[in-house]
């Protein structure tokens, strides 16, 4: 089909996304909303805190919280939640304690974790489970009789009238359902619109003019089979399924919110490097599957690559660390991802819809309870020795010896501690009964004047040498054995025996300084012996060191043998790196988590950090889950084996017993005969191709799911893909080649009636351009793209802008660029079944507006401008951007839009924002002259490129405030104009965070009224207000900063924000708008080119 590119200014540009256009599923508000994660975090949540006061029995406040539609009810302060707007919503101020009056639960705030559940469950729209919770027989019954557990089968199609349409099976299948309906397929869409569609799936790329001519000139039958073998032998084929991958896998380059750990992961480049690669090299399904989950059990020969897979699992989020949720996750994306099971909504109790016990959870469970992430992932490729891997080295070196250094000196001064104190360290252990868990010991520690956390250190050893010593002759400890052995009823009478029988001992193991503690009175109970033993244990720890010339008196060896109890490995005075930073107080782990973030922000950032990968190794003892009662892992409850699910391996299933059984769940995922896991992966590739799966829930094959469109076909795509070796491309082969794929896009009217969601497939739906291909089309077309394959990710949005492909984009968990949730990203907090498609004024604002964009279309105009003839550039311009010549009546129109243009150009208005220095004229009142800073550094303002400036020291401007000048006329000034008449309030604050100097001075100037206020802040926050003023449309108010006296010391914090009262409500924040130089307006012939890129023909495939 030939989209129209009428030139009609805006009413085109604006008309790029209409939603009649495609057909690809919308969701309003951006993201689908996961029941999944209703299921898994956010019942449990309102269940445990909310339920037991806001239920069927009790409602406070006249507010129920256990259904969707009565918390939109809300109570008696009115609807509790607004979907889509947690700010705004009554419950979220209530949980976050940020309401007035009301704050929830009423015992203390939820944790943090919680709370942002609940905000991002909000977010999507507050989705809430509906259906029929099934009984066990129910459940059972419908498992039996459900469609995705059943068998893979393979049947041949139904008979068909229609003759001479399709050849294969899937038109075979395609063409039953249709003829039952009484439809027809679309015919067959010319050759230039089949290839572009083709080449963006297959490479997320459109084709060039010279692709297209060259198919269009091929009267080959096989033409468009040598054009798909062409684009799947593409390295570019890889970077755009690989892609699709990620969005099941939660791929980003960060772990999320983890308070003041470096938020960076250093390696998830090469997770997501080794899924380009393998899909590159068709990388067998199952081996593919089995490589994510246990490469590291698997035998590789020497090639470490595979262990790259193995980021599958730990791209995840990491939750604060918190490790329940960090297996929840693992579970969550190998079962939904690869399975199509929501296995996650059975943590807190059984399946409520799904054949899934919560004893098959923690099983699953229990399995990556078993395995541990190194703490030096394992290198990847052979290292190579070069001027920036040295400069690596050296680096990594210098900072990990920091931290070294730091944990040695800290283990010194512990180790000196409870050497130096040996003696109340152990009376307090046995006070405590050597239980490093019990209740009173910070009680007891405050008492003792001794650190709690070093006190539980010493109970830990204590109790471990004290458990060590019971099954042998202790020489040390014995006699503390016996004494403890007499009951406490008894003590007085027996210990005088025990006594008699220690001081009598002639065993040649006894040891004589111990012997003497009982020889000449016994004691009166086991607290006397405590009593005895510490001021032996100190004794021995106060007598000097033994050198090489030690005495090798009976005495003396007797005392050495005392101080290796304390000294020896595990003994009370040994301390392992690990319970160092166990024992470090809040500033201490503050100062080493900095040390080691700043060992970890080198791997991140540094390019001779060498690739590694980020594995899981099967811990030395596996873990024997407990099933946690209500989630709780507090509340262990009867034991469970790790094994795989009973509603795919029966009954008589056996537990795990390779390690942690990581292995073994991979195998028994890409077992044959499981049903499941070639069905949800040929789903997916037809949803990828097609839109929509045959199962519309590409994620969901449970008993809630609807059944596939096409049953027969589904199997029959599963048993052939196996059969053909688990092979991918031999999947797209299958699915384009076919007639099916090759159709029209056109609509008819009588046919929407009877199928408006295209389920049976009479035409092939129409798509709009999802952010990445739209944006490496941009590139593309332009010719700058950058086609180098792998490497750290890269800032798409950081200037100068890279042209590199986007799926090479840094993906920051939790401060996603906006750019990616106004396309409609898969949200990468967990495993993305499809992207959802939204239409937002966003979308067109963004095209109209981004630098990045004008960037490129600034360069198709530079091409198109190497011809002198208008005609010859408008040709050009065409062919790089739609791959073809245009008709007559686009050439007059492109034309007539160039010579419009030129004749209109309107002149350019000022920034509202602008940053620059300047002085105030005392006189008057006013700033006597403003002057723009000359060189903006990518985050600042100032006067060149060092800083600071020979001439004007440390002055410039940034987001959020700056540096003073030398002087009063080098002040820093940040001008607000006027955009329009109005009335406007301004608030900010003026900081000085400095210790040192006089401070800095702020006043708020207006170009008609002059001062409107002043302020001074000198080391500390100073609030800085205008209530009211009545402003004139190009009227500038000046925010001007001085040093007062000196410029010494004035680092200076002032973003305000202007708000316009009236005549309509608006803001305009200083932080938001700080920007560098302002793109220079487009010349029509650029124009032109923007407007041909916003264009439906290049932002749809059709």
């Amino acid at each position: 089909m030939r989209w129209s590119t009428s030139l009609l200014g805006f009413s085109l540009i604006l008309g790029i996304l209409p939603p009649v256009h495609a057909d690809a599923p919308a969701q309003p508000g951006g993201g689908a909303p996961s029941t999944e994660f209703f299921e898994a975090r956010v019942r449990p949540l309102l269940v445990d805190s909310c339920v037991r006061c806001h239920g069927e029995k009790k409602q406070s406040g006249g507010l129920r919280l256990d259904s969707r539609e009565a918390i939109l009810e809300g109570g008696d302060s009115g609807p509790a939640l607004v979907p889509g707007n947690p700010d705004t919503s009554l419950l979220m101020q209530v949980i976050r304690h940020t309401h007035e009056e009301y704050k929830m639960p009423p015992k203390g705030k939820l944790p943090a974790p919680a709370i942002e559940a609940l905000a991002e469950w909000v977010v999507q729209g507050a989705p809430w489970t509906k259906g029929t919770v099934l009984t066990a027989a129910e459940k059972d019954q419908a498992t039996e009789q459900h469609w995705a557990f059943q068998p893979v089968r393979q049947v041949k199609p139904a008979p068909v009238k229609t003759q001479g349409w399709g050849t294969s099976t899937i038109d075979a299948f395609i063409l039953a359902k249709l003829e039952s309906a009484g439809m027809s397929p679309s015919g067959q869409v010319d050759k230039r619109t089949l290839i572009r569609r083709a080449t963006f799936d297959l490479t997320g790329l459109p084709p060039t003019a010279a692709e297209i001519e060259a198919f269009e000139a091929d009267p080959a039958p096989d033409a468009f089979a040598k054009v798909v073998e062409r684009l799947l032998a593409s390295p570019q084929y890889g970077e755009r399924w690989g892609r699709h991958w990620l969005d099941v896998a939660r791929y980003a380059d960060t772990k999320g919110y983890v308070f003041n750990e470096e938020r960076r992961y250093p390696f998830s480049y090469t997770y997501r490097d080794y899924v380009i690669r393998s899909f590159n090299e068709d990388l067998p399904y199952d081996q593919f599957l089995l490589q994510q989950i246990a490469a590291d059990r698997l035998p590789l020969e020497g090639n470490t690559q595979p262990l790259a897979a193995l980021g599958f699992l730990t791209v995840g989020r990491r939750f604060l660390n918190n490790q329940q949720d960090i297996i929840d996750d693992r579970i969550d994306v190998v079962t939904r991802g690869l399975l199509g099971l929501t296995v996650s909504c059975a943590r807190c109790h059984d399946h409520k819809f799904d054949p899934i016990p919560t004893a098959d959870y923690y099983s699953l469970y229990g399995v990556f309870a078993s395995s541990n992430e190194p703490a030096d992932p394992p290198l990847i490729t052979p290292t190579t020795s070069t001027p920036e891997s040295i400069a690596f080295d050296l680096e990594h070196a210098k900072r990990s010896e920091k931290v070294n250094t730091f944990l040695v000196s800290k283990r010194d001064e512990i180790q000196k501690d409870l050497g130096a104190r040996v003696e109340p360290y152990f009376l307090a252990a046995f006070d405590l009964e050597f239980n490093p868990k019990h209740p009173k010991l910070d009680d007891r520690a405050r008492a003792a004047s001794l650190p709690p956390s070093r006190l539980r250190l010493a109970i830990s050893h204590w109790k471990s040498r004290l458990d060590a010593s019971r099954t042998a002759q202790d020489p040390i400890l014995g006699p503390w054995h016996a004494f403890a052995a007499i009951p406490e009823a008894d003590f007085a009478r027996q210990a005088g025996d025990v006594a008699q029988t220690i001081a009598n001992s002639k065993a040649p193991a006894s040891n004589p300084v111990v012997v003497a503690l009982f020889r000449e009175k016994p004691p009166t109970g086991m607290k006397e012996v405590a009593a005895r033993y510490a001021t032996l244990l100190a004794k021995a720890e106060q007598r000097p060191e033994p050198g090489k010339d030690a005495s090798t008196s009976a005495d003396e060896t007797a005392w050495n043998s005392i101080r290796r109890v304390l000294h020896e490995d595990g003994g009370p005075l040994s301390v392992s790196a690990d319970e160092v930073q166990r024992t470090l107080d809040r500033q201490e782990r503050t100062r080493l988590k900095k040390l080691q973030n700043e060992v970890a922000e080198l791997s991140a950032t540094h390019p001779g950090a060498p690739p590694r990968a980020m594995v899981l190794n099967d811990a030395p003892q596996p873990v024997n889950p407990h099933i946690f009662v209500r989630g709780n892992p507090g509340r262990p409850g009867k034991p469970v084996p790790r094994q795989f699910l009973e509603v795919l391996s029966g009954a008589k299933r056996t537990p795990f017993t390779n390690g942690s059984g990581r292995l073994d769940l991979a195998k028994a995922i890409i077992d044959p005969s499981n049903p499941l896991t070639a069905r949800v992966l040929v789903n997916r590739v037809w949803m990828l191709h097609f839109g929509t799966g045959l199962v519309e829930t590409a994620s969901d094959f449970g008993l809630r799911s609807d059944p596939p469109s096409h049953p027969e076909l589904l199997d029959d795509l599963a048993t052939e893909f196996v059969q053909s070796g688990w092979s991918i491309k031999s999947l797209h082969r299958r699915m384009m080649l076919s007639s099916v794929y090759q159709q029209k896009s056109e609509n008819k009217p009588d046919y929407l009636v009877k199928d408006p969601a295209n389920r049976l497939l009479w035409r092939f739906p129409r798509r709009r351009l999802e952010f990445e291909p739209m944006r490496d089309a941009l590139l593309a077309v332009s010719g700058r793209l950058d086609r180098t394959l792998g490497g750290r990710s890269i800032d798409l949005t950081a200037t100068p802008f890279t042209t590199r492909r986007t799926v090479y984009g840094y993906i920051d968990r939790q401060n996603l660029d906006g750019v990616y949730r106004t396309f409609d990203f898969a949200s990468p907090d967990a495993t993305s079944p499809r992207r959802y498609v939204t239409t937002v004024p966003q979308q067109a604002l963004f095209l109209m507006n981004s630098p990045f964009v004008i960037e490129q279309a600034r360069e198709l105009a530079t091409t198109a401008g190497a011809s002198a003839d208008p005609e010859a550039r408008v040709r050009v311009l065409y062919r790089r951007i739609f791959g073809r010549s245009p008709e007559p009546t686009e050439l007059a129109q492109g034309l007539r839009f160039v010579d419009q243009r030129a004749n209109d150009q309107s002149p350019t208005t000022p920034e509202i924002w602008q940053s620059g220095f300047g002085g105030v004229d005392e006189s008057t009142q006013r700033v006597g002259q403003f002057s723009p800073f000359p060189h903006w550094t990518g985050t600042a303002w100032q006067f060149g490129p060092k800083l600071p400036d020979p001439d004007k020291s440390y002055l410039h401007l940034n987001a959020s405030g700056g540096h003073v000048g030398n002087d009063t006329q080098h002040a820093a000034i940040r001008r607000w104009t006027a955009p329009q008449d109005a009335i406007i309030s301004i608030e900010g604050t003026l900081t000085h965070t400095a210790k040192e100097g006089d401070g800095v001075r702020g006043r708020i100037v207006a170009s008609r009224a002059g001062n409107l206020g002043d302020w001074v802040a000198q080391h500390n926050n100073v609030p800085t207000r205008v209530d009211r003023y009545e402003v004139k449309a190009g009227e500038t108010i000046d925010f001007v900063v001085d040093g007062r006296s000196s410029p010494s010391f004035d680092s200076f914090g002032w973003s305000p924000v202007v708000r316009k009262i009236a005549p309509a409500p608006a803001e305009w924040k200083a932080t938001s708008g700080f920007q560098g130089p302002p793109t220079p307006p487009l010349n029509p012939w650029e124009e032109y080119a923007q407007v041909l890129l916003l264009t439906n023909e290049f932002m749809f495939v059709d």
